[in-house]
């Protein structure tokens, strides 16, 4: 045994807690005497001991029992090795020592070799028992808490959600739970790295720890890290429990305090980095009684915090959840659209500004469900794109506009290119090169008849496949354009290196461009850069005539919009063709 093994001794007989400790000292180990209960608590808790030999019967103050009881209630006695000494060897004497929690019981008089043979064999039981709990604690820590973050995980956070409710049941509280989602953490990663994306994460962790009161989360039972009722669910979500408030009003306040420390910029490698947090809010019990309900609740909200702009919070509303049910019904509906033909196209020309002539359409989806009627865009794209349905969608779309501008093509009409939108999810997958090329070989039509819009999201993924992607699809003769340029976060130095043909510039800035300066000032920005670039530009939404003048003194290239042309049916394309095909801007 080591040398520097401390055993604690309780006896208030001096003759025996000597002998006791020459004992001890004879196997190499260091014994201390005390003579009561409260004497031996208290040096325990100063210099702590290896092992605590105890004496049952001390008249004078707490007895053995009593003594074993308090320092099994201290947190750092849970593995302590409790031997008990006395002179009753009786049953009751041997159930009241381990009822008390002791480890093990010798009868006086002590056979000192025996004594010494069983503290030796009670250590080394100690240590294994120590070396479990630390294994069974390393065990709670992987299955209860985030590795990156430090904080609780789901696990933990649905358990503890349980018994709070329970309580609060009980205590007729209310509780305020926060759901929240980090805007922008793929920029960062796909800018900066992941190493930079988990740094980000560890860093929110920390915020939301120290940005929360005391009076704001309710402990957690076997109080960890701070006792803060915060938890990461995973990737760069995260919730926050607060308990109790006194009205639901007050979670807002805290979720305000939440946003603007989160919002401060992040130093990374020399990089200062900002991102906005979305939060949803939900409360018990208004919202719903259970866990899964207020989570799911506080979830819907936080998603519409999402859609309209983030950088903010929401409270959830029954609105919420019939907008979520109707999603669902769109979605098991949207899984049979291609099956049962649901899906067509419409086209609209776009036109070259200087000569009036149509140099193109672009193909735009439409979907009229049996059950549901015309479903705007705006909707089932969103919903397809989140449940992976855009990747079987977008492969129809792109080989049935191909199909159609081949036809057009045998039919002598002027339509030189057909712009088809592809999504990020579609871009993104490798073998999204391959695919187009042989929809383009199956179908037969030239390369230099398609034109692919890009979003700018799709083109923040690592540069070096990205690049690839873009040459290969170059190589093969397809036009690339970037839709809805400016809304996203294209880096000019990314930019000037990727083969893009045209900028599309959002419709959202055509709109109240003679009226809006900044919008104004934002478009002739774009078509300045398109020109620096030889790149095209193009505008979308064009509606008015002065916005037309507009773009036309600006130097914009090409237009489309209601103004000159709604979207149409493929025979009405025709038709148009056949009656229509050039403008005269001149009259405009």
């Amino acid at each position: 045994m080591a040398t520097n093994t401390r055993i604690l001794i309780i006896d208030d007989d001096p003759l025996m807690s000597l002998l006791v400790a020459k004992t001890i000292e004879s196997l190499g180990m260091t014994a201390t005497t005390v003579t009561s209960g409260e004497a031996g608590i208290n040096l325990y808790k100063e210099q702590g001991a290896d092992a605590i030999l105890l004496d049952v019967v001390m008249p004078n103050g707490m007895n053995g029992f009593e003594t074993c009881r308090a320092l099994r209630e201290l947190p750092e006695s849970r593995c302590l090795p409790i031997m008990m000494m006395t002179v009753k060897d009786d049953m009751e004497s041997l159930r009241n020592s381990y009822t008390a929690g002791a480890t093990d019981f010798i009868a006086k008089p002590l056979n000192f070799p025996l004594l010494g043979y069983r503290l030796q064999y009670m250590l080394r039981s100690s240590d294994t028992t120590k070396q479990l709990f630390e294994s069974e604690r390393r065990l709670h820590r992987i299955a209860y808490f985030d590795n990156l973050t430090g904080l609780p995980n789901r696990q933990f956070f649905r358990e503890h959600l349980q018994m709070t409710i329970a309580l609060a049941e009980r205590l007729n509280l209310k509780l305020g739970l926060m759901y929240l989602d980090m805007d922008g953490l793929k920029r960062i990663n796909d800018s900066l790295g992941h190493h930079v994306g988990d740094q980000f994460l560890k860093e929110i962790g920390d915020r939301l720890r120290h940005s929360l009161r005391i009076t704001d989360a309710i402990a957690w039972s076997g109080k960890t890290d701070g006792g803060s009722a915060i938890a990461r669910l995973g990737g760069d979500e995260f919730t926050i429990l607060l308990s109790p408030i006194t009205r639901n009003e007050d979670a807002a306040l805290v979720a305000e305090r939440i946003r603007q420390i989160l919002s401060k910029p992040y130093i990374f490698d020399n990089h200062e980095v900002y991102a906005s947090v979305s939060i949803g809010i939900s409360t018990y019990p208004d919202d719903s009684t259970t866990a899964e309900g207020l989570l799911q609740n506080a979830d819907l909200a936080m998603y519409h915090t999402k859609r309209t702009g983030g950088d903010g919070f929401r409270y959830f509303s029954k609105t919420m959840t019939e907008i979520a049910n109707r999603r669902l019904t769109m979605e098991t509906y949207l899984r049979k659209a291609l099956e049962r033909e649901e899906m067509e196209l419409h086209y609209q020309p776009q036109f070259a500004v200087r000569s009036g002539d149509c140099i193109g359409v672009e193909a735009l989806l439409r979907w009229h469900s049996q059950e549901l009627g015309q479903m705007p865009p705006s909707e089932f794209i969103t919903l397809a794109e989140k449940s992976g349905l855009i990747l079987s969608i977008g492969e129809w779309v792109l080989k049935t506009a191909a199909k159609q501008a081949k036809t057009w093509l045998d039919k002598g009409l002027p339509v030189a290119r057909i712009s088809v939108n592809v999504s990020t999810l579609q871009f993104i997958k490798k073998d999204f090169p391959a695919i187009v090329q042989a929809i383009l070989h199956e179908v037969g039509l030239p390369p230099e008849r398609l034109d692919l819009e890009l979003t700018e999201s799709a083109l923040e993924a690592d540069e070096v496949d990205i690049l690839d992607m873009l040459v290969s699809l170059k190589q093969m003769g397809v036009s690339l354009s970037i839709d809805d340029f400016g809304t996203g976060y294209s880096s000019l130095s990314r930019l000037k290196k990727f083969p893009i043909s045209t900028l599309k510039i959002d419709k959202n800035f055509i709109q109240d461009i003679e009226t809006d300066s900044a919008n104004a000032a934002i478009v002739a920005a774009v078509i300045a850069m398109g020109k620096g670039l030889d790149m095209k530009t193009i505008a979308e939404g064009v509606e008015t005539v002065r916005q037309l003048n507009f773009l036309k003194t600006l130097g914009c290239d090409q237009v489309q919009g209601f103004l000159l042309a709604k979207p149409m049916t493929s025979d009405q394309v025709e038709k148009f063709f056949s009656t229509s095909v050039r403008l005269n801007f001149n009259s405009q």
